[in-house]
């Protein structure tokens, strides 16, 4: 008989997927997708072999439904917090923090790229994932169009642009470093839709740089190597 974890089997089912999702997570920021095991996710997640086909018949089912997980952790978040803002312009730079800050809390490599993980067949789930994400992106660049924050622009052309800009982006582990990398992304981003405002003190700071090129080894270990390419889930 399995060790119950919780007071419930609720709770034992819910606290088993985590782990799942959490040991997933670390063995994609060490590997790619298609080389990790179902058995490599259990030893990392510590439970038994059978657990996991318990809750998915493969590690393709995990990838999805881990994505899925994020997407909608994301996309919660996001809404929280711009739903407290009036201006258009800091709800993208809130949607820029968000996404970066999602590179280093679900660990994701920066050469991961969805479309090539998963069949043709569950490939259709994916764009789901990624609409939701675009659609609040394309939701902020409307009201900021609408205010005169920014030009009007086809907002559609802008949204790869912009998760272009994202790709490849990880947060350094030193709190200074990553103000300085987060400003610095916000304002490249925020000018390059037309948006009329300086350079910020953090954005400008060489020095930023130069103690992250320092500390670069600390920070890779602390950090991990990772990135969003573009959003969570889109191609």
């Amino acid at each position: 008989m399995p060790k119950i974890i919780g007071d419930s089997l609720a709770d034992h089912r819910e606290l088993t997927r985590n782990r799942l999702f959490d040991a997933l997570a670390s063995l994609l920021a060490e590997q790619p997708f298609d080389s990790i095991s179902m058995s490599q996710i259990a030893t990392r997640a510590k439970v038994g072999r059978t657990a996991v086909y318990n809750h998915f018949p493969d590690k393709e089912v995990l990838l999805l439904e881990f994505m899925r997980r994020v997407t909608l952790q994301f996309s919660q978040r996001l809404e929280e917090a711009i739903a407290q803002l009036n201006d258009p312009l800091a709800q993208l730079r809130i949607y820029i923090r968000a996404h970066l800050e999602m590179t280093t809390r679900y660990h994701l490599n920066s050469t991961f790229n969805l479309r090539t993980q998963v069949s043709r067949e569950n490939s259709t789930h994916l764009h789901d994932h990624a609409t939701i994400i675009s659609t609040r992106l394309l939701e902020i660049l409307g009201r900021c169009m609408e205010s005169g924050a920014i030009p009007k622009q086809n907002p559609h052309a802008l949204i790869p642009l912009i998760h272009s800009c994202l790709a490849g982006n990880r947060l350094p582990a030193n709190p200074q470093q990553r103000e300085a990398t987060i400003a610095t992304v916000q304002t490249f981003i925020l000018r390059g839709v037309g948006a009329d405002i300086p350079i910020t003190s953090s954005a400008q700071r060489p020095s930023s740089v130069e103690n992250a090129s320092e500390d670069g080894a600390d920070d890779r270990e602390t950090a991990g190597d990772t990135a969003y390419m573009r959003c969570p889930v889109s191609a």
